[in-house]
Parts: structure tokens; C-alpha cells; sequence
């Protein structure tokens, strides 16, 4: 049986959205559910990845799933980039990577604050991605790909760059992986 490490989006905890919703969907498919609350406050990227390892250490990578939603995304996938997990799930893979930094609106970047902006400034998705060789899963919805374009772009971009990927477009789904639509697709998808 494998162990799903789920991380949440930004400033989230298991009870900020309906967490518990997805967690028991992925479970009632035979996976074990890990929820790893992340310390958000003063903290980057390197922090958040930090936070993830230390919980992935305990787990054989051969029998982990490493999985995120937004910016939980990019922690999941930055950790996998240094130890690939049997599979990642990208559940609305944020687009905070150098080459998306200059297309991010200044209200998103001041929401973030200059330390974050100066961390995620310095990644290089195309070369990361050459890193992932385990099976990915990419979802996003259609609505928050069309209301924010550079999470349907990054899925986009993703999705080539990673060999053994796959792209979901959930149709009628915002930027919430709690959505019953996007449950639905995840459910299907695994």
C-alpha cells in the first residue's frame, strides 16, 4: 500500500478548506493519507521543502506519493526534484518559477512578499524538471485556468517538460481541489 503525503496550499491547514473531503477520497482508493501542515508565516520555499523532508525521511520513496495543491504543489514537486517519489500528484501547480515571475501581476507579488518573490526568482523549472522521473499527475480546473492563465500555462508547461506526465483538465472547477468535480477527476485519475 502506498502512502500519499498531501501538503495544502498556502496559508492553509487541514481546516482551512475541507481537506478531510480529499484525504477520505484518496483513501477510499486503498492509499494511506499523510497530511503535512506546513509552517507558512516568515517562511520560503527552502523552509516549506524542509518541512515536507523531514516527513518524507520516514517514508521508502519506492512506496511515497508525493502530493500538493497550489503552492503545496511546488513544495511537493521541489522535494521530488531531490529524491523522486513512486509517483507526484500536482494538484494547481503554482506559477512561481523564474520564468513566470516577470508575468505575475504586482498585486500577487506583493501578496507574497519580496523574500518569496527573491526565493522563487531563483528557480529554473526547465532544468528542475529534468530531475522528475517518476510517474506525475497534473490537474487543474478549466475555470482557474482561464481566470488565472499562468496555472493553466504552468500546467501546460509542465506537462511536456516531464516525461511521464499527465494532464487533467477539470471541467467547471476553480482553484479548489476540495471542488467535488476535481475529486471526481482525481479519483478517476488514480
Amino acid at each position: 500500500m502506498k502512502t500519499v503525503l498531501f501538503i495544502p496550499g498556502f496559508r492553509e491547514d487541514l481546516k482551512t478548506r475541507d481537506y478531510k473531503s480529499i484525504i477520505k477520497a484518496i483513501e477510499s482508493k486503498g492509499y494511506t493519507v499523510q497530511f503535512v501542515p506546513i509552517n507558512w508565516q516568515r517562511t520560503v520555499i527552502s523552509d516549506w521543502v524542509e518541512e515536507l523532508d523531514k516527513v518524507y525521511a520516514n517514508y521508502d520513496p519506492k512506496d511515497t506519493i508525493l502530493a500538493g495543491f497550489s503552492y503545496g504543489s511546488m513544495t511537493a514537486f521541489m522535494s521530488a526534484t531531490k529524491k523522486n517519489p513512486a509517483e507526484l500528484w500536482l494538484f494547481s501547480f503554482s506559477p512561481y518559477f523564474s520564468d513566470d515571475m516577470p508575468k505575475l501581476k504586482k498585486s500577487w507579488l506583493n501578496n507574497i512578499g519580496h523574500r518569496r518573490a527573491d526565493a522563487f526568482r531563483a528557480l529554473d523549472f526547465n532544468k528542475l524538471a529534468k530531475a522528475i522521473t517518476c510517474k506525475t499527475l497534473i490537474i487543474v480546473g478549466d475555470v482557474e485556468a482561464k481566470k488565472y492563465p499562468l496555472i493553466g500555462n504552468r500546467s501546460r508547461v509542465a506537462h511536456k517538460a516531464i516525461k511521464r506526465s499527465r494532464l487533467i483538465t477539470v471541467a467547471g472547477s476553480d482553484h479548489d481541489v476540495t471542488d467535488k468535480s476535481y475529486i471526481t477527476a482525481i479519483l478517476a485519475a488514480i
